[in-house]
C-alpha cells in the first residue's frame, strides 16, 4: 500500500507561476487528508536564491512532510523579478539546453529521494530541476508518473507557436534537436498523464511515451462548490481570468470588444483579472470604455469569487492549444458558462452548446458569441445550471482517487 509520495515540480506553492503550481499544491494537500506522508521537490524559481548546492527545507499548513529546494538550474530565472533585464537571444539559447539534463540536480535528487524514501515520485514541470530527476528515480528503482501541464518536452516556449502567433508544426531546427535530446531523458518515466487528451496524443506524435501506459487526469476544482447564485438581472458582464498574452488570445479579445461595444446592451461590460506582458494594453482600453471594462489586477480568494458570482459567462479565447485552463472549472463551480477556443484540451471540457460555445479564436466569432450571450438571458441561465452539474465531475476528490488508483498499480508493479 502506498504510504509515501514525492511531488515534484518546477517551483512550489506559494510560488505560483499557472496551474501547475496550483495542482500540484491542491493534490498535495489531499493526499495529506488522506492520511499519506507527502514531500514535494522543486527549485526556487531564482538562478541565486537559497543553496546551489545542498537542499533547504521549509513547512507547509495542511502538507505534513518538508518542501525540499534549491536554486534552479539554467541561465535565467523562472520567475519574474523586479528590475531584471530581458535576457538576449544566446542566453535563451543556452538555457533551454541546460534545461535536458543538470547533473547538480541529479544529485539533489537523488539526496530528496534518500530523505523522503517514496513509494511513488509523482513529477509534473521539470523546468528548473532537468530530467535529471527521473534520472535519479530510475536510480532508485522508484516509479515515475508524470504529468503533462504544458508543451515544454516539445517546444522551448511551450506554446507549440511561432513568435508571431502562428502555430509551429515540426518546429525550427533547434528545437528539432532539443526534442532529440529530451527523448534520451525519459527512460524514468513508468506512466505518462495529461489532463487533456489532446496533450497526450500530441507528444505520442512526437515520439514521447507512446510505449508506455497513458491515462487522462482531468485537472480539479479549487475547493468546494460554493452556493450558486444566478448572474445579477439588472447586468451582464462578461469576464476573463488568467495571463495577459497574446497567447491567451487577449489580443483577440480585445478587437472583439472593440467590434461589440456599440451595438451591446446599456448593461453590458466585462471585467479582465490577471497579470502579463499585455496588462498595459487591457488598462487603456479599460480607460477608454467610459467604465464598461474594468481591470482589477491579479486576484484570489473572495475577489475572484465575486467576480464570478457577477459575471454572466466567461471567456477562454486561447490561441495556442491550451491543455485544459483551470479557468473553465472556476467557471463552472460558479454555474457560468463559458465561450471557449477550438484549441487544445478546451473542446474536451466545454461542452457545445450545452455549457457554453466553442469558438475559432477569431475576433468576430468571439465578438459573436459575446453579443449573443449578452443579449439572451434565458441562453445564459439554461447553459449556466448545465456547467454547475458538469463541476461535479471534476472535483478533487474524483481526480485524487484517479491518482491513488495509478500510485498503487504503479508501486504494485515495483513490487
Amino acid at each position: 500500500m502506498v504510504q509515501r509520495i514525492l511531488i515534484v515540480n518546477s517551483t512550489f506553492y506559494p510560488q505560483v507561476v499557472g496551474g501547475a503550481e496550483m495542482s500540484s499544491w491542491l493534490l498535495a494537500r489531499e493526499l495529506t487528508a488522506r492520511g499519506m506522508h507527502v514531500d514535494a521537490l522543486a527549485s526556487t524559481g531564482f538562478l541565486d536564491s537559497g543553496s546551489r548546492d545542498e537542499l533547504t527545507a521549509r513547512k507547509l499548513d495542511n502538507i505534513d512532510g518538508e518542501i525540499l529546494e534549491a536554486s534552479s538550474c539554467g541561465h535565467q530565472h523562472l520567475l519574474p523579478r523586479e528590475g531584471d533585464a530581458p535576457t538576449g537571444l544566446v542566453t535563451r539559447g543556452r538555457h533551454h539546453f541546460a534545461q535536458i539534463h543538470d547533473g547538480r540536480w541529479r544529485r539533489l535528487a537523488l539526496e530528496a529521494l534518500d530523505r523522503s524514501r517514496p513509494d511513488v515520485i509523482h513529477t509534473n514541470t521539470i523546468v528548473g530541476l532537468s530530467a535529471a530527476v527521473w534520472e535519479a528515480a530510475h536510480l532508485r528503482g522508484i516509479p515515475v508518473l508524470h504529468t503533462l501541464r504544458d508543451y515544454q518536452m516539445l517546444c522551448a516556449r511551450t506554446t507549440l507557436q511561432r513568435s508571431s502567433g502562428d502555430q509551429c508544426e515540426g518546429g525550427p531546427l533547434p528545437c528539432q534537436v532539443l526534442r532529440w535530446l529530451k527523448r534520451r531523458h525519459i527512460d524514468g518515466v513508468t506512466l505518462a498523464t495529461a489532463p487533456s487528451r489532446f496533450v497526450l496524443e500530441r507528444h505520442v506524435q512526437y515520439g514521447f511515451f507512446g510505449d508506455i501506459r497513458r491515462e487522462v487526469v482531468p485537472n480539479a476544482c479549487e475547493g468546494d462548490l460554493p452556493a450558486y447564485r444566478e448572474p445579477p438581472a439588472d447586468q451582464v458582464r462578461g469576464l476573463f481570468l488568467g495571463q495577459l498574452d497574446h497567447h491567451k488570445g487577449v489580443g483577440i479579445l480585445l478587437e472583439a470588444l472593440g467590434r461589440m461595444l456599440p451595438q451591446a446592451p446599456a448593461g453590458f461590460g466585462f471585467d479582465f483579472a490577471g497579470h502579463g506582458p499585455l496588462q498595459g494594453e487591457v488598462e487603456s482600453f479599460c480607460a477608454g470604455s467610459g467604465g464598461r471594462i474594468r481591470f482589477h489586477g491579479m486576484v484570489q480568494g473572495e475577489t475572484k469569487s465575486r467576480l464570478l458570482r457577477e459575471c454572466s459567462f466567461v471567456t477562454v479565447p486561447s490561441v495556442w492549444h491550451d491543455n485544459f485552463p483551470r479557468t473553465m472549472l472556476d467557471a463552472y463551480m460558479h454555474g457560468r458558462p463559458v465561450i471557449g477556443a477550438r484549441r487544445g484540451g478546451i473542446p474536451e471540457v466545454v461542452r457545445e452548446g450545452v455549457t457554453g460555445t466553442i469558438i475559432e479564436p477569431e475576433a468576430g466569432e468571439l465578438a459573436t458569441a459575446m453579443q449573443r450571450y449578452a443579449s439572451d438571458a434565458s441562453l445564459r441561465l439554461e447553459q449556466g445550471r448545465a456547467a454547475r452539474e458538469e463541476a461535479a465531475r471534476y472535483t478533487l476528490e474524483r481526480q485524487v482517487d484517479q491518482f491513488c488508483k495509478l500510485y498503487e498499480e504503479l508501486a504494485g508493479d515495483r513490487d
